[in-house]
Parts: structure tokens; sequence; C-alpha cells
């Protein structure tokens, strides 16, 4: 009885830990990633509030070139450091310093430490089926813009990424046509806002 007992208390455990080193594993491949997205949010109720689609790019060293062309264009930009976030409409262009905070910023799971993801989310396996795997990502600090992030997998390459919020909003990233580690010009991460755009610091 004392070995069934043992066993039940350990087994729980044991799924975490491999669920937090199988995708720690797979985040270790990607020294870059590139291709194209498709953006939906929908309300609690499912309700359809908003759709976009763009590029994107990342690197190790929390780089990220993240471009919305629709249904408007706006560019966020990282070198690890700052963040550019320049709407061409409004000739304006925010520059901050980057959160370090995974719960913050969702775009550095492919492109940070994957140790700091393991530290900022306890992570479980939320489906299995041949090939592809979700992982649940549930935020252990306080105060995430987010309560919790699925990300799924076809083999090594990512597929999908859904956010849900305390409201019950649910954020959706599908990605196509993906390149993995090809390497991406470093210049590609810096931004220098057109002549005239207003510039907001912050």
């Amino acid at each position: 009885m004392r070995h069934y007992v043992m066993a039940a208390l350990l087994a729980p455990s044991l799924v975490w830990a491999d669920a937090t080193e199988d995708l720690l594993s797979r985040l270790q491949q990607l020294d870059s990633l590139k291709g194209g997205f498709e953006q939906m949010v929908l309300d609690k109720g499912g309700t359809h509030m908003q759709q976009a689609e763009g590029t994107f790019q990342v690197a190790r060293g929390n780089r990220f070139y993240w471009s919305t062309t629709s249904p408007f264009s706006q560019l966020a930009v990282s070198d690890g450091e700052t963040v550019w976030v320049y709407d061409e409409d409004l000739e304006q262009v925010v520059i901050r310093p980057l959160s370090q905070d995974l719960g913050e910023t969702p775009a550095l799971l492919f492109s940070g430490k994957p140790a700091d993801v393991a530290a900022a989310f306890s992570i479980a396996e939320q489906d299995r089926n041949g090939a592809e795997v979700t992982y649940r990502l549930t935020p252990k600090g306080q105060d995430p813009l987010f309560d919790q992030l699925d990300v799924s997998f076809q083999g090594d390459q990512p597929q999908s990424m859904r956010l849900q919020d305390a409201l019950g909003q649910k954020t959706i990233i599908d990605f196509r046509d993906l390149t993995l580690n090809k390497g991406i010009d470093a210049a590609l991460f810096r931004f220098a806002p057109p002549e005239g755009t207003d510039i907001i610091q912050q």
C-alpha cells in the first residue's frame, strides 16, 4: 500500500517535469524563426472582435521584428533591450525598454532563454495527437497580462499560440510558412524612425 501511495504522490510532479523538459528541448532548438501569422481576438462568448495578419522574425537574445500588415500597418521591433512600436498611419513611434517578463511579452517565448520559460511558467501537456502536441503555460508571476498560454507544435515546428486573459478574452495566433534557424541579419532588429515621425519615449 505504501508503494502505491508514494507512486500517486509522485505522478503529478513526474508529468510536470516531462512536459517542461519536452517543451524546453523544442525551444532550445530554435535559434531563429520567421514566417507569417494570422491573429484573431475573441471575447468571452466567442464573438469575433479583431483580426490581423502579417509577418514576423525572431532570434535568440530576445530580438524580434513583428510586422502587422492588415487591417492596418504597425511594426514592433526589439534588439533585446529596447522596443520600438511604429504606427505608420499615425506617423508615431513609441520607444521603451523591453520587459524581460515573459508574462508581459509572449513573443519572447521563441527568442529568450528556454530556462527563463521554466522559471516564468508552470508547464503541462494539454493535448497530444501524433506529431502535434500542445503545452499549457500558466504564469507564476503576479498580475500577468494573460492567465494561460497554449502553444502548439507540429513536430519541432511551432504551429500556434492561444492566450486567454482574466476576462475570458482569447487571442489566437496561427503561424504559417515558417523557416527555422536560417540566420537573420542583426540590423533588422534596430529601428530608425522615418524623418518627421513623432517620437514618444517611455
